[in-house]
C-alpha cells in the first residue's frame, strides 16, 4: 500500500478513518484515490491518506458528511467491492436509512432539490421491547408502494418519508432549513383537504434536518397509515406552512 502521507492535525478535521481490519485485510490493494458510491447513485472521489499507521478518508469526506447532513448517531455502512471501490448505505440516528437528495433542472435552469425515498433496505434490525411485537406489511409491498412514491413528480418543494414504528418522520436538513422553523405550528394536510396541526424538533444539533413529532401520531392513526408506508410531504403554502401530503399504504400494493 503506497499511500500519500498526510499531517495528522489536519487528518483530524476532515477525515474518516478506516478501521485497522479492514487495512489488515485489504490495504496492500488500496490506491491514493477511492470512490464510494451512494444508493442515490452519486459517485464521490476521496482521497486516501496515511498518517502514522491510520489510514483515512480525506479530501471530499467533509463535503460529503454535509451534503448528506451526517451527524451525531449516524450509521454507515460500507461495503468493499474491491480495486479500491466502495458502497455505502447511509442510515440516521433512528436506525432508519435517510432519504438522499439529489439535484434535477428546475425550469429556469437552476439545480432544484427534490428528496425521493429511501431505498429497499430501510432499516437497520433492532431488537423490540420484550413481549411488544410489531406488526409489519410485507417487503414486497413496502417496496412497491415505495416504487410508487418514486414516481411523485410536482414543481413544488417536496420530501418522502417512510413511516417506522415510531410516531415521527424524518424531514431532510436542506428541506427544513429552507422551509421549517423549531416549534413553530404546521399544518399537514391529506388529499381531502383536512389538516392536522404538528411540530418539529430537532433531529440532530449538529445539522439543521427535523423532526415532525408533536401531533403526528393523530395524524398517522386518523390516516391510517402503518409501518412500511410511504408519504412524500409537499409544500403548497409557507406562510403558514401548510405541508399536502400524498400517502402510498404497502396493504394497497399487496398481491
Amino acid at each position: 500500500m503506497d499511500l500519500n502521507q498526510g499531517n495528522m492535525n489536519q487528518c483530524t478535521h476532515w477525515y474518516k478513518r478506516i478501521p485497522d481490519e479492514f487495512i489488515t485485510r485489504f490495504g496492500n490493494e488500496l490506491k491514493n484515490v477511492a470512490t464510494v458510491t451512494v444508493p442515490d447513485g452519486c459517485v464521490w472521489e476521496m482521497e486516501l491518506k496515511k498518517c502514522d499507521e491510520n489510514v483515512f478518508f480525506c479530501n471530499k469526506w467533509q463535503e460529503f458528511v454535509e451534503y448528506y447532513s451526517i451527524g451525531y448517531g449516524c450509521y454507515l455502512s460500507f461495503k468493499y467491492e474491491g480495486n479500491s471501490k466502495f458502497s455505502v448505505i447511509i442510515f440516521d440516528a433512528t436506525s432508519v436509512e435517510i432519504c438522499y437528495p439529489f439535484k434535477t433542472p428546475s425550469s429556469n435552469g437552476e439545480p432544484k432539490t427534490k428528496y425521493p425515498s429511501p431505498r429497499k433496505r430501510s432499516k437497520v434490525e433492532t431488537s423490540e421491547s420484550p413481549g411488544k411485537k410489531v406488526k409489519s406489511m410485507s417487503t414486497d409491498a413496502s417496496t412497491r408502494a415505495e416504487d410508487a412514491a418514486k414516481e411523485f413528480n410536482t414543481n413544488n418543494p417536496y420530501f418522502c418519508s417512510k413511516i417506522t414504528i415510531r410516531k415521527y418522520v424524518y424531514v431532510p436538513s436542506d428541506f427544513a432549513q429552507k422551509y421549517l422553523k423549531l416549534n413553530v405550528p404546521i399544518k399537514l394536510q391529506n388529499s381531502h383537504g383536512e389538516q392536522w396541526e404538528v411540530l418539529c424538533i430537532v433531529h440532530d444539533s449538529r445539522s439543521s434536518s427535523m423532526l415532525i413529532s408533536k401531533g403526528f401520531a393523530k395524524f398517522e392513526s386518523d390516516n391510517n397509515l402503518s409501518h412500511g408506508d410511504y408519504c412524500v410531504f409537499e409544500l403548497i403554502k409557507k406562510k403558514p406552512v401548510v405541508l399536502k401530503v400524498t400517502m402510498f399504504r404497502a396493504v394497497d400494493y399487496c398481491d
